[in-house]
């Protein structure tokens, strides 16, 4: 496939609040958004664990950031988010330490619709949401003790998205699939949120997604490749950098928003701020369902007081 011309950043940088002596995970952060945010917090003087599947590619990234400023603090950690025995693994080292922000970043796009995650999940929504509910469940305990925040990366593409008690099996479709995995993102994201605050947790929760952006997950033939080609032809799409301002502000906001994204071109790119829900994360009961299918699938309960299991 061949290659695009890099985007340049169309917009300044977004301000962050000192975020000194906090603790923040986030997945996915060898490339595109995930390494975006990550240079981005270091700024603020957050201790960054960086969660990747190639440990070397990951280290990579560590290195950019501390050669940009060599006060930062940063770890790398391995974690596959196909696997719920990665992730659990996973939890279990970083968790041992309270956690103030976990940025459930990581996501993928697929070419072939038959492809499925160790555990058997479909592949997409196996990545991109039910690998996130599980990292999620297993980190709440530490978000519990610093009264965090959990962030979850929906999508443009969750418009499209459909949930029922099918979820997590191959669709047929890299499209359907792609789009039901985001739109589970923020579904859960609402739940939790909701769950949250009904037993008066100091933990939050909310939902941001980057509009057009260029970055890895579009590497593929999959959908939501043609996005890529779009945006290039209609100038719309964003910088990994811009397209990152959304989760970035989701996750320092200090009161936050459901959901965050950018505010022009039809939430493809732009400053960003508090958006709509996407129509199909309001349907009655979605996430009681989605809450309900999440814990059939995985095997895991999220206890929202942050007990540990």
């Amino acid at each position: 496939m061949p290659q695009l011309k890099p985007v340049a950043d169309r917009l300044p940088p977004l301000p962050l609040p000192d975020l000194g002596g906090r603790r923040i995970v986030i997945t996915g952060a060898s490339s595109g958004l995930g390494r975006a945010a990550a240079h981005a917090l270091a700024a603020t003087g957050a201790q960054l664990v960086l969660g990747v599947r190639s440990i070397e590619r990951g280290e990579r990234v560590a290195a950019e950031i501390i050669t940009a400023r060599p006060s930062a603090q940063v770890e790398v950690e391995q974690i596959e988010l196909g696997s719920l025995a990665s992730i659990s693994a996973f939890a279990g080292r970083v968790g041992a330490r309270p956690l103030d922000i976990l940025i459930n970043n990581a996501g993928l796009s697929a070419a072939d619709p038959s492809q499925v995650t160790e555990d058997g999940f479909d592949l997409q929504v196996g990545v991109n949401y039910l690998g996130a509910y599980a990292l999620t469940a297993g980190l709440l305990p530490s978000l519990t003790a610093a009264a965090g925040r959990v962030v979850m990366l929906g999508s443009m593409m969750a418009r499209r998205g459909h949930i029922d008690e099918g979820l997590g099996r191959p669709t047929g479709s890299t499209v359907r699939s792609y789009s039901n995995s985001k739109l589970a993102t923020v579904v859960f994201a609402t739940e939790l949120a909701g769950r949250l605050a009904a037993v008066g947790s100091q933990v939050t929760a909310t939902a941001a997604h980057p509009g057009w952006a260029q970055t890895a997950i579009f590497a593929t033939a999959g959908p939501p490749a043609f996005v890529d080609r779009i945006g290039e032809f209609t100038g719309t799409i964003q910088s990994a950098a811009d397209g990152a301002q959304p989760i970035l502000l989701a996750a320092t906001a200090p009161e936050p928003a459901s959901y965050y994204g950018p505010t022009k071109r039809f939430g493809a790119a732009g400053p960003a701020a508090a958006v709509p829900l996407p129509p199909a994360a309001l349907v009655d009961g979605i996430g009681t369902l989605l809450w309900s299918v999440s814990e059939e699938r995985t095997g895991l309960s999220i206890d929202v007081r942050g007990s540990k299991a």
